[in-house]
């Protein structure tokens, strides 16, 4: 099976995984909305996002080790192999170590960064909860990112779909039968744990020499050096690109409270299912990207780059689009009006889900060819300034400023940066880059522009309008990119690839 097969096979089940698991989470939201109310929606999304910051384990470090795996998978070196999941498993204790410690720290600040009518205590006990449910989800990752640089997280996909389907079915039933927020969280951790043991399972499976590793890596000498530089550069820019994203409902509780934070989190959390679609698709990609640049040429690399982009900037102008047309309409029949926000708020979120997805090409081949320590520092400053300007934004224009502040942190540091390095590697001048992301800037700002013309002729409501609005939002944006970049190279491969993919 071709790289490109495998690809599909992983980005196909990795898309089904997520539209699943987003439709069950929706209808457990809707749930928890109506049941418990905003002081807990608050409360949640703000923990959400707190221990995303401390969840040192997602940060990309993944991503530099299973680099490491590429050159070893395909020469079938189980010594080697085997050598490197022992240091990865160093590595991820050390991270689950610094996670407790510096969770268990923040205890005592709680009061002061959650402002709730909460009992202290709950407050409390629902922290440690979610704290461990993190920790929980680390124990085993060591071994099955094996199965993601082998180009098999198709089979990861398929385990977290049955474990996050039943994982949902019993905190619907219980949010119905008993509306309480403490077994809703019980269940989450016992069901990660569950998920977590069967990946092991499965890595075992797959790769038996895993479970006899002390026999396979006394022989084998690996660069320790190299490999700590990579993953403290990959540490330091991924903690701050989670402070850039993952501040701003603890910025928005400390200086409006924890009942703002869980009105906005339902904004936050539609566009969040649609920058998780984008990530599935990439994060499919990535290790076939490694595949490439390892055995394929710089102008092969440079092709598969232009499409990619022209694909994420497809994809990133069509949901904003869809967005910003019925998320309004949305709302009001999803949970009530009680939870609508203002336009300036919706303009902020797609602002900086537009530049995420824009950049996504760039992310995708940094890590697909270990450029790793070229870019270590510029998200440090990025997360600096995001902090600076969320706080004077904030005081000045409100929850929006706060939102919009990522968004221009980002756009005057890593966006311009990393293409820079990433193009430069790829021996093209980064000056194309720039001027394609205007174009495609340009683009989606004309497609956006005609399609809420457009939808403000439609004088029906509800869901039909919806409908509507969703349909006129798919036409411009077919006709539009097809003008513009029909013509093109990137084009042109990307029919070429969704054809056969089809097919």
């Amino acid at each position: 099976m071709g790289r490109s097969q495998k690809a599909l096979r992983n980005v196909t089940t990795g898309l089904v995984n997520k539209l699943l698991i987003m439709l069950l989470a929706f209808a457990t939201r809707t749930l928890f909305v109506r049941l418990l109310g905003a002081e807990y929606t608050g409360v949640s999304s703000l923990y959400t996002n707190i221990l995303s910051v401390l969840s040192l384990a997602e940060l990309g470090i993944g991503n530099v080790l299973t680099f490491y795996l590429y050159s070893a998978l395909k020469e079938n070196d189980q010594d080697k192999i085997c050598a490197l999941v022992a240091e990865f498993k160093k590595i991820y204790l050390g991270i689950i170590a610094a996670i407790l410690v510096a969770g268990f720290a923040l205890i005592p600040f709680l009061g002061i960064i959650v402002k709730s009518e909460l009992n202290h205590f709950d407050i409390v006990l629902y922290y440690v909860l979610y704290l461990l449910n993190s920790v929980a989800s680390y124990f085993v990752v060591y071994r099955t990112m094996v199965l993601n640089a082998d180009q098999k997280s198709y089979i990861q996909n398929i385990c977290s779909t049955v474990s996050t389907v039943v994982m949902y079915a019993l905190q619907i039933a219980y949010l119905l039968i008993r509306k309480d927020f403490l077994g809703y969280l019980i269940i989450q951790l016992l069901c990660t744990i569950g998920c977590n043991l069967a990946w092991n399972w499965i890595a075992c499976k797959h790769y038996p020499y895993l479970k006899n590793r002390n026999t396979h890596t006394q022989s084998v000498q690996l660069d320790k050096k190299g490999l700590f530089h990579n993953v403290k550069a990959t540490f330091l820019y991924k903690v701050s690109d989670r402070i850039l994203d993952q501040t701003d409902n603890i910025i928005i509780s400390s200086m409006f409270g924890a009942v703002v934070v869980g009105v906005y989190s339902n904004y936050y959390m539609l566009i969040a299912y649609l920058v998780n679609i984008g990530g599935i698709i990439a994060n499919g990609m990535v290790a076939s990207l490694g595949n490439l640049v390892v055995d394929g040429t710089r102008k092969q690399s440079y092709a598969v780059f232009k499409m990619i982009m022209l694909a994420f900037n497809i994809f990133g102008t069509f949901c904003t689009v869809c967005y910003a047309c019925v998320i309004q309409d949305f709302v009001p029949i999803w949970i009530g009006d009680q939870y609508l926000m203002g336009w300036d708020i919706v303009v902020a979120v797609l602002a900086v889900f537009y530049l995420r997805m824009a950049t996504n090409a760039v992310w995708m081949y940094r890590s697909a060819m270990g450029l790793f320590k070229e870019v270590q520092y510029i998200n440090v400053a990025a997360a600096l300034l995001n902090i600076v300007l969320s706080i004077v934004l904030g005081k000045i224009y409100g929850v929006a400023g706060i939102i919009i502040a990522t968004a221009v942190a980002r756009l005057l540091t890593s966006f311009w940066y990393e293409g820079k390095v990433v193009l430069t590697k790829l021996g093209h001048n980064p000056k194309e880059y720039f001027l394609q992301q205007l174009r495609d800037f340009a683009t989606a700002v004309l497609v956006t522009a005609l399609s809420i013309f457009s939808c403000s002729l439609i004088s029906t409501r509800g869901i039909p309008a919806i409908m509507i609005k969703l349909c006129i939002c798919g036409i411009w944006t077919g006709v539009i990119e097809l003008l513009v970049n029909g013509r093109t190279e990137a084009f042109r491969n990307l029919s070429k690839k969704m054809f056969r993919a089809l097919r």
